[in-house]
């Protein structure tokens, strides 16, 4: 208002009709300054002809009115140098001519222009998605003049590029000049999961009287109590924020994350699925309906969400380690575990004490009957997660595999004390009460079991093989009546096992045990070839052995011992016939048990002391290990608000015209004041003169 005062000022001391070109311009450029844009533009046309100088400043206002298309061309023609330039520049990015604007950029002379050419490049690479040529450019910028503008753009396109820590050095150093640097530096803050600082500065603009960034806190303080674990004041947060994003559903996915953090997968769902509705390219929603597919056991489904955003699956980010298990799982369970162990391993390696993916990857090799390394998983597992009754079940029956009865004695308690409904840890508790030489515990134990779950396989087999021990002991003590009755009912058992579970041919094997002991040797022998393992291959032998057939008992125990030469019965066996001493041996191991109650010596072998002729006779036992499923430690950060602002900085170099020439101007001639020269008589009438008619 001064300089357009001191202007009308100038304008009537100085203005001629010459002069008319300069007062339209300098109008135009007035309008310009108390924001009359239009005005401007329409004074500047009005102009007949224009100059090179005025043809520039018509540029200049076209693209304060947005015409970015009509201004390029007055910057061209001006040729004023660096500013026209730029300004060109400015124009081509602006009408979305990137390409062109960035030759231009690379081209034109760009000295002494404060950094605003390097910033404006900087801008035009960013959107080209070239962000390290854009750092560059910035970089140079801000060693020229280090202004915010500069700071925080190149704060933006360190964000883009997951470089947080070197954005908040940039946001960091402007947060205090204006509230939004301060929110960029706060939503940094969030990427770099340091909440409790990004919390304060949040707060610190609620507090303040600034509200053009309102929503922008408010979903950041959602994004920092999610990271913060404080589920509920995340959950306030996002609803505040919900209203304020009525297309960016970005607040309406916090709210759904909350809840299946929560998992409530249900309530989730019909937000993610609303969500999807709108906008079906929103990748973090589509993430989350995975998961609560995942969470209600509807794995096809979920994966077919996950296909959807895979891009989301970003293996270097630890926080991300439970979408992989989930993945894994949805895999696992759906038969593909080609597809789960790449993402167990890369859970695991996000984040060591994930026991879920380790347990996971047992579970493969399990499957794959690599028990040392399975067992070895879940120990790491069972390590960091001790409540989960179904992995020590799971962890008991991988040492009965490897006859670690002594240790697998702890496990099974362990499990059972987590859970007594655990079928396969009561049964694993029934083998190593056998193995403890607890014969009497594990039948009743066994009893109890079949009779409660009368068509499960494994309990029938083990309780059968529990009967046979029953039978070996009334042997070893003279009571021939007694151990025919016990080897009657686990033939019986394992016939009935083999009923309900015809394809479990190993029972063969424990049933070829009680023809042997009948001194049915054929049918022993079938039963051995039905199911023509090592440990078949070691009855056999101990069949010939108590012929006196050693030759034939010493090939099957080679034959044994090739395919498992670290066999500790294998080897027991050889040995004792290389001796000879079998016999001896047997009569023995008769007079210890007759001589005692049975229930002396821990965990001692019960296959030596109970044998009937010395050599150690194998039964197989049958377990089942648990499909395992974990509720899910489910987290799903949302990405940080990323900020596509086109601010290009012109230079609107405007500069009022002086007229062309000075006005001259003469100065007044002062009259003199002259006294009256009338005459006047006294005692004569004012009013004298001729008087008019009146006509009528």
């Amino acid at each position: 208002m001064a300089l357009q005062k001191a202007y009308q000022t100038y304008d009537k001391a100085y203005y001629n009709s010459n002069d008319s070109l300069q007062k339209a311009t300098n109008e135009a450029l007035l309008n310009v300054l108390a924001g009359n844009y239009g005005k401007a533009l329409h004074l500047m046309q009005s102009i007949d002809t224009v100059s090179t100088q005025t043809g520039y400043y018509l540029g200049l206002i076209h693209l304060l009115n947005q015409n970015y298309t009509e201004a390029q061309p007055f910057f061209e023609a001006a040729q004023a140098g660096k500013w026209a330039s730029l300004n060109e520049m400015v124009a081509l990015g602006k009408a979305g001519k990137i390409n062109e604007g960035i030759q231009l950029g690379q081209n034109a002379s760009h000295k002494a222009t404060q950094g605003k050419w390097n910033y404006n490049v900087g801008l035009l690479y960013k959107k080209n998605q070239q962000d390290d040529a854009s750092v560059d450019e910035l970089s140079s910028a801000i060693r020229q003049n280090d202004l915010m503008a500069y700071r925080m753009l190149r704060g933006d396109v360190l964000m883009k590029q997951s470089q947080s820590k070197r954005a908040v050095a940039d946001f960091e150093k402007v947060a205090k000049r204006h509230p939004k640097a301060q929110i960029r530096y706060a939503n940094a803050l969030v990427d770099l999961k340091r909440y409790t600082e990004a919390q304060h500065y949040f707060e610190q603009y609620l507090e303040s009287d600034h509200r053009l960034f309102r929503k922008d806190a408010l979903l950041g303080l959602g994004h920092t109590y999610y990271g913060l674990n404080q589920m509920e004041t995340a959950q306030k947060y996002y609803r505040l924020a919900a209203p304020l994003y009525k297309k960016n559903p970005v607040a309406l996915c916090g709210q759904a994350n909350v809840l299946v953090t929560k998992h409530e997968y249900e309530r989730a769902q019909t937000i993610y699925n609303r969500i999807l509705t709108n906008d079906s390219t929103y990748l973090s929603a589509r993430l989350g309906r995975g998961i609560t597919y995942y969470g209600q056991g509807k794995y096809e489904l979920a994966l077919q969400d996950f296909a959807r955003a895979s891009s989301l699956f970003d293996g270097t980010d630890r926080t991300l380690a439970d979408i992989f298990v989930c993945r894994a799982y949805a895999n696992y369970y759906t038969h593909n575990a080609t597809k789960s162990m790449p993402d167990f391993e890369t859970a695991v390696r996000l984040d060591g004490a994930r026991y879920e993916a380790l347990a996971g990857i047992s579970g493969i090799l399990i499957d794959q009957k690599n028990f040392p390394q399975a067992g070895r998983y879940l120990s790491r597992a069972l390590n960091l997660e001790k409540s989960y009754d179904k992995m020590w079940s799971n962890y008991g029956n991988l040492l009965l595999h490897f006859d670690m009865f002594g240790k697998g004695y702890d496990v099974f308690k362990k499990a059972i004390a987590l859970n007594p409904a655990n079928l396969k840890a009561q049964n694993g508790w029934g083998v190593v009460l056998l193995e403890n030489d607890r014969l009497d515990q594990a039948k009743v134990l066994f009893d109890s079991l079949v009779r409660a779950n009368p068509n499960v396989p494994y309990l029938i087999n083990n309780r059968g093989i529990v009967n046979a021990y029953h039978g070996n002991r009334y042997e070893q003590k003279r009571d021939p009546d007694a151990a025919n009755a016990q080897y009657q009912l686990a033939y019986n058992d394992f016939k009935m096992a083999m009923d309900v579970a015809p394809s479990r041919k190993f029972y063969n094997v424990n049933q070829g045990n009680v023809y042997r002991f009948w001194e049915q040797y054929d049918e022993a022998k079938l039963s051995y070839k039905a199911y023509q393992d090592k440990s078949a291959l070691n009855n056999t032998a101990v069949l010939y052995a108590g012929q006196d057939n050693f030759k034939d008992a010493k090939y099957y125990l080679e034959t044994a011992l090739q395919i498992d030469s670290s066999h500790h019965v294998f080897q027991f066996n050889m040995n004792l016939l290389m001796k000879g001493k079998q016999k001896e041996f047997a009569r023995s191991l008769a007079r210890a048990v007759a001589s005692a109650d049975g229930t002396e010596g821990m965990f001692s072998d019960i296959g030596i002391k109970y044998s009937r002729d010395g050599f150690v006779t194998i039964y197989l036992y049958d377990y089942e290990y648990d499909t395992l499923h974990f509720p899910g430690r489910h987290y799903l950060p949302l990405p940080v608000a990323e900020y596509e602002e086109e601010f290009f900085i012109p230079e609107y170099d405007f500069k009022l015209m002086p007229y062309s020439d000075k006005k001259k101007t003469e100065p007044k001639k002062k009259s003199p004041n002259y006294k009256s020269q009338k005459v006047r008589l006294k005692g004569s009438n004012r009013r004298s003169g001729t008087r008019c008619p009146v006509f009528r």
